[in-house]
């Protein structure tokens, strides 16, 4: 007899995307599952929706939003944002009746969920509650660290990995953690990638291309990327012949782009790269960067992070450079491992000099592609595909 495949709702702040690590995980993740077996609800209002998969955007596009995004200062854009969260805090809303009747004629047997503000958690909440279905909970980053003297927040995550059939970390460390603080083992499940998408290119110019794909958050990785640049900047004055690609969410372009530094050979651009495009820009690389603040608030943050393009980047045949502190676990992992060459001091001479020397070095550059490698084995997307597909059907017997 034939296993039923369980219909499986998923609530995220992110549609299927090939630009946010969050909306790189969904994409994989449910890649080969059936689509008329998925339903998801989102807050993507730029989201390029699949006319055959069963969605539900949370958020109205707002027209008053995007003409203010033309007049008023970003940082001024997030900061009424903020506002607008902690009043929607103290504002409890009732789930949407055209929604419920959406769900019910759709019948889902899970809730699959990567969390997200207070609103789309109080959500989970009520969704679990009103269709009585087991929920499947994955925590990307250490959520924790943002619920200090924030007990709402903090209860309400705290309600749902109690409610949870399977909980699910990022990596090895957040799942240690993790189970110390609330007493259930969490599986790991991280992003993979499709090693017959990663092509390298057989690079013949002298300049040398720097880059860096992704997100770009204030309690991450910003001011270590920021001073990444000032070096270079640096380099590239005293006439090394280099260049630098960041590719940023159009957001985070527009409200971080200024912080970086200014020379005619660093380039901020937005990130709408397709996957196609994506690889192509690492295989183009001689050098690929991931980075982590070196401040508490943002240590405490990215402790247990694993960045979502970390598998591609492996797999790239392009060696890693890291700028971070060595308490993130990432970091720390890549320094015992030497999948990647890191830099753990915060010191501009110290960044200088580590910079040249993965860029320069051969032997250090062939050594770290070796290590790569290796450690690239963990992120083959068909293994992760299978032992996803394992842990949903364990939540539904």
């Amino acid at each position: 007899m034939k296993k039923k495949i369980p219909r499986v709702l998923i609530i995220s702040e992110f549609y299927f995307n090939e630009n946010s690590g969050g909306g790189v995980l969904l994409k994989n993740l449910f890649e080969k599952y059936p689509k008329d077996k998925l339903f998801i609800l989102h807050e993507d209002v730029n989201a390029n929706t699949n006319a055959t998969l069963n969605s539900y955007l949370l958020k109205k596009p707002s027209k008053i939003g995007d003409f203010l995004k033309k007049f008023l200062h970003p940082l001024f854009i997030v900061l009424l944002i903020e506002l607008k969260n902690f009043y929607k805090i103290k504002k409890k809303k009732k789930v949407n009746v055209n929604l419920l009747t959406k769900l019910k004629q759709f019948k889902p047997d899970i809730i699959y969920t990567i969390f997200g503000n207070y609103n789309l958690m109080y959500l989970i909440k009520q969704l679990k509650m009103e269709l009585k279905i087991p929920l499947i909970t994955h925590v990307m980053d250490n959520v924790l660290a943002t619920y200090t003297n924030k007990t709402n927040e903090y209860e309400l995550f705290k309600y749902l990995i109690h409610s949870s059939k399977i909980r699910i970390a990022i990596n090895t460390k957040m799942s240690e953690e993790y189970r110390k603080i609330f007493g259930y083992k969490f599986e790991v499940i991280h992003n993979g990638v499709e090693r017959n998408k990663v092509r390298k290119v057989n690079l013949k110019r002298k300049t040398k291309i720097i880059t860096y794909i992704g997100s770009v958050f204030k309690n991450a990785q910003l001011n270590s990327l920021v001073e990444i640049t000032n070096v270079l900047k640096k380099l590239m004055d005293e006439n090394f012949d280099i260049q630098c690609f960041f590719y940023l969410p159009e957001s985070q372009k527009r409200i971080y782009g200024a912080y970086f530094a200014k020379h005619q050979n660093i380039y901020i651009k937005e990130h709408n790269l397709d996957e196609k495009e994506y690889f192509r820009k690492i295989s183009e690389s001689n050098l690929l960067l991931l980075a982590s603040n070196f401040d508490n608030y943002s240590t405490e943050y990215y402790k247990y992070s694993w960045p979502a393009k970390m598998g591609s980047y492996l797999m790239s045949k392009v060696p890693i450079f890291i700028y971070g502190p060595d308490k993130i676990f990432f970091i720390n992992d890549a320094k015992e491992k030497k999948w990647a060459y890191v830099e753990d001091k915060k010191s501009f001479v110290n960044l200088e000099k580590s910079l040249k020397k993965i860029l320069f070095d051969s032997n250090l550059r062939k050594q770290t592609l070796e290590y790569a490698m290796k450690k690239s084995k963990d992120f083959e997307l068909q293994n992760i595909q299978k032992k996803f597909k394992d842990i949903i059907g364990c939540a539904y017997k």
